[in-house]
């Protein structure tokens, strides 16, 4: 045996070995999840929810990945947000959210026509579905992609977008493009100073930098219209284990500190640019719940409608999954037989099965069937197989999983409905015949 091959070998060897530790636990459990391969975060439906499901897309003839979304926990997370933060402060946010049809819902639900964007090119539709619709750009924005906003709308259309939309500006130089494109124009254009309150991703560094950015602000040219802090570090707050909540606490009065020191600034030095009714935005799905008092009377969170699986569940234990991605199974085999390691493979993964799955490489976790996940050296990581293709899986032997079966994932990011066209409802826990659509265009 050459150097290169015993190295790989001897590579591969270890590296099944180490899988083998964490497989082994997955034969002993129960197909319903009992025992050490239970499913792997709470809140998340039981296996009968799961089964019941697969069993109604088969049904349905559908054939192809499918993204889905449980409107009975989607309710619920809608009530806990515009229950938490109160609705007269609540800001739905479009990221996460890719739908008009999602977006419509949430907003019947809540009652809120508040909005924060981050993608310009969605913006008109939004208004368009909207009308009443006031929105806080939740980034700010090159000037061209602004410029090319105002193109998708007819002069009689400029001056009403414009008093809807709120941009952000994050340098003196940022205003002073607005300044100009609103006389370009012939119309008013509002803003508020983004501020950077601890994550430093961006805006205004500290407050004694912001009277730069306020002198460029007119009635008649650019309005001032608030300012937008993000809080998006605080549930990473380093702490020792045990610890992590009341760090992140800590970290987020500090943040709240910070934000009143920039409205200290706008108060004592520019009372001219004061009025009640200015935006404080803040806060995030992960947060949401901390805004009962302080600075912020404006409160955004858009991912928590549907609760996919990145967020940290130190605030927001209230919130239900309520978003799925379905894949049926394609072909079916009674070992698992590997590449490289054909012989120790068989070994270590006596008793349990392989299978392909249509699709795969979607950022997520795999929550049902149980004990089902990824076969060594023959997947791709996430991000790198998102067209569908066909993914080589491992399972536990019993029960058998074959073509006519589906597998179901729980998506890190709401995102993932960017990769389909129709999204699947479901309501009672069966599939529904009403479907809704994602947003057409992707940037």
């Amino acid at each position: 045996m050459s150097t290169l091959n015993r190295r790989g070998f001897l590579q591969g060897a270890a590296a099944i070995a180490a899988l083998a530790a964490c497989e082994a636990p997955k034969r002993a459990c129960d197909p319903e999840g009992n025992g050490d391969c239970a499913r792997p975060r709470p809140g998340l439906p039981d296996g009968a929810y799961f089964a019941q499901l697969a069993a109604d897309l088969e049904a349905a003839d559908l054939g192809t990945p499918q993204i889905l979304i449980d409107l009975d926990a989607l309710d619920s997370n809608a009530d806990a947000i515009a229950g938490g933060i109160s609705a007269d402060r609540y800001r739905i946010v479009e990221k996460s959210l890719p739908s008009l049809d999602l977006l419509g819902y949430v907003h019947g639900r809540t009652g809120v026509d508040r909005f924060m964007v981050m993608h310009l090119p969605f913006l008109p539709g939004i208004l368009r579905a909207f009308p009443t619709a006031a929105v806080l750009i939740g980034k700010p924005q090159p000037i061209g992609a602004v410029r090319r906003l105002f193109r998708a709308f007819t002069a009689a259309e400029l001056q009403s977008v414009a008093a809807r939309v709120h941009f952000l500006v994050d340098s003196r130089a940022r205003a002073e493009e607005l300044v100009a494109l609103s006389s370009e124009l012939g119309v008013v254009l509002n803003a508020a100073a983004e501020i950077d309150i601890g994550l430093h991703r961006g805006g205004i560094r500290h407050p004694s930098k912001l009277g730069d950015v306020l002198s460029v602000f007119d009635e008649a040219r650019l309005r001032f219209t608030g300012m937008m802090g993000y809080d998006g570090h605080v549930t990473n707050a380093p702490a020792l284990p045990g610890l992590e909540e009341s760090a992140a606490r800590a970290t987020w009065k500090t943040a709240m500190a910070f934000y009143d020191a920039f409205i200290a600034v706008l108060r004592n030095e520019f009372p001219a640019l004061w009025r009640d009714e200015l935006i404080f935005n803040g806060g995030g799905t992960s947060t949401y719940s901390l805004y009962t008092s302080g600075p912020v009377n404006d409160v955004s969170a858009g991912g928590g409608m549907l609760r996919p699986g990145t967020y940290a569940s130190m605030f927001i234990p209230a919130l239900k999954p309520a978003i799925f991605l379905a894949a049926p199974v394609l072909t079916h085999s009674d070992t698992v037989e590997l590449p490289f390691v054909k012989t120790i493979g068989e070994a270590i993964y006596d008793g349990m099965q392989g299978f392909t799955m249509y699709g795969g490489g979607w950022p997520g976790e795999i929550v049902w069937p149980n004990g089902v996940e990824s076969a060594p050296f023959v997947s791709g990581e996430h991000n790198e197989n998102l067209v569908p293709n066909q993914s080589w899986m491992i399972a536990p032997g019993s029960p058998r999983i074959g073509p006519g079966d589906w597998i179901f994932h729980y998506p890190k990011e709401a995102d993932a409905i960017f990769q389909f066209e129709d999204i699947l409802l479901v309501r009672g826990g069966r599939l529904q015949t009403d479907t809704w659509r994602a947003f057409p265009r992707r940037y």
